[in-house]
């Protein structure tokens, strides 16, 4: 299945998208994009997605694509750099459909590259989701402001709620609440969630780069560039490197969240392997790999991290979770609909 690259009638320009445009982006923000689209896609090629995606983001589309007609507005909300997009236009592409999709996400690199892979679809407008406060503080934007009024048939989120903090999860579900039509749905995925659905025999998603993070905190070498640090400094650097893989939030919080803004509940689940190569892929996308500072970038980095990630996956095998290919990771699914 292929996405088309653009829909545009001759009369139109190159470059319709409309919305958020990057601007003085450096190398290193660039290849941060770059290197978590290629951890998706097999060499950056949109038509080769790698397994655990395909496998994962099917199963999204699988159980949004009822709920969208021609003419919808779809939100995708935290897009990254256009995985999920890039897989839906795909199916609609294919069956003809023609929809209005809003593409929302705060973080630079990662958007940037969803621009320069779909900025040429007169369908996509995109989002930043976070704006820079009078007082210079970075807070994030409401839904209901981004869509200006407008409501959505359908809000889409792969890979994202578990990364939303508890604190701030009800006030988000309100937010959904808050933009759909009636009738419209909000549909998620998520492979990091805890649940009493997962199987004994698989993992969470991030387990192995958790394991990878607790595995360094004793590196030799990374130990003795903390050592060179204030107390102060030390702590609010492991804090930092700490929320890059949180531990894993309950399924719980979130549907608590959800019913008590009117959502009702239709939940799925799925096991989807990840192979040793996309796995290391995954963890050496720069600002992933990050849970290795102080660890200088380049080789150092990267070969503590390869390192420490044979031993995470060895240990997740050695219970059950995996083999010698890679490890099997617990996907959950929702569909809800405001209650009527």
């Amino acid at each position: 299945m292929e996405m088309r690259i653009d829909n545009l009638s001759p009369a139109m320009g190159s470059v319709v998208a409309t919305g958020w445009e990057p601007s003085g982006l450096s190398d290193a923000e660039v290849w941060d994009g770059e290197a978590y689209h290629r951890a998706l896609y097999h060499d950056g090629d949109t038509n080769r997605p790698v397994k655990w995606h395909n496998n994962s983001i099917d199963k999204l589309i699988e159980i949004a694509s009822p709920h969208i007609e021609n003419g919808s507005l779809v939100v995708d909300y935290g897009c990254g750099t256009g995985g999920s997009a890039i897989e839906l236009l795909k199916s609609l592409d294919e069956r003809g459909m023609e929809v209005e999709l809003v593409l929302v996400d705060p973080l630079v690199s990662w958007f940037s590259k969803a621009r320069d892979l779909l900025g040429e679809r007169d369908d996509v407008h995109f989002e930043l989701s976070i704006e820079r406060e009078a007082s210079g503080r970075t807070s994030f934007r409401r839904l209901e402001d981004i869509l200006g009024g407008r409501k959505a048939d359908v809000i889409i989120s792969s890979s994202t709620l578990h990364l939303i903090p508890a604190k701030t999860m009800d006030d988000l579900a309100l937010q959904f609440a808050g933009s759909l039509k009636e009738g419209g749905a909000f549909v998620w995925d998520s492979g990091d969630l805890e649940s009493d659905l997962r199987p004994e025999s698989s993992a969470l998603l991030h387990d192995p780069y958790r394991g990878v993070r607790e595995l360094l905190r004793l590196d030799t070498i990374r130990s003795a560039r903390l050592s060179e640090m204030s107390d102060d400094e030390k702590d609010d650097h492991e804090r930092r490197l700490d929320r890059i893989f949180p531990p894993p939030l309950s399924i719980d919080v979130l549907l608590g969240a959800l019913s008590k803004a009117g959502f009702s509940s239709e939940i799925q689940d799925k096991v989807v392997a990840v192979s040793r190569e996309d796995a290391e892929n995954f963890v050496l996308v720069p600002r992933l790999a990050k849970i290795a500072a102080p660890l200088h970038l380049g080789e150092e980095r990267d070969d503590a991290i390869r390192g420490a990630l044979h031993t995470a996956l060895r240990s997740i095998a050695d219970e059950g979770k995996g083999d010698d290919e890679g490890y099997r990771s617990h996907w959950i699914f929702g569909c809800h609909r405001l209650s009527q």
